[in-house]
């Protein structure tokens, strides 16, 4: 599993957390997505600089989801030891019972992140392949 750790800041500044979140590239999107639990969403009050609606999505099971997107709502860093990147404007969705900060494919794809070993939680950004390996958190 790939655990990384990341700033979500409100897209006007004013609130940010850093937490761990799981790439999930199995979690398909048309545009960066993060999935957050709803304390979360509560404490960087998402209400305040975006309206939430109701969306749907079918999960990797075949499941129809029902969950809430706060439409371009935050920012999203990458933090790794030796540098930061992003930037990146995302939706962030909450669903009921959501405990874990998620990653959609379109979100990790901005940050050029390559999955060297699943297992190990082995990655690097693309830049870096064959060069450096980074572990997960």
């Amino acid at each position: 599993m790939l655990r990384l750790k990341v700033r979500i800041r409100r897209v006007d500044g004013k609130f940010s957390q850093d937490l761990i979140a799981i790439a999930n590239s199995g979690f398909v999107g048309l545009k960066p997505e993060i999935v957050l639990p709803q304390n979360v969403i509560n404490d960087l009050k998402l209400n305040e600089v975006a309206e939430s609606r109701i969306s749907r999505k079918i999960t990797g099971d075949g499941r129809e989801i029902q969950f809430v997107r706060f439409e371009n709502s935050v920012e999203v860093y990458l933090i790794a030891e030796d540098r930061t990147e992003g930037p990146i404007i995302a939706d962030a969705i909450t669903t009921h019972g959501a405990r874990y900060v998620l990653l959609n494919d379109k979100l990790l794809g901005a940050f050029r992140i390559v999955l060297l070993d699943f297992a190990e939680g082995i990655w690097c950004f693309r830049d870096e392949l064959g060069k450096k390996e980074r572990r997960s958190y």
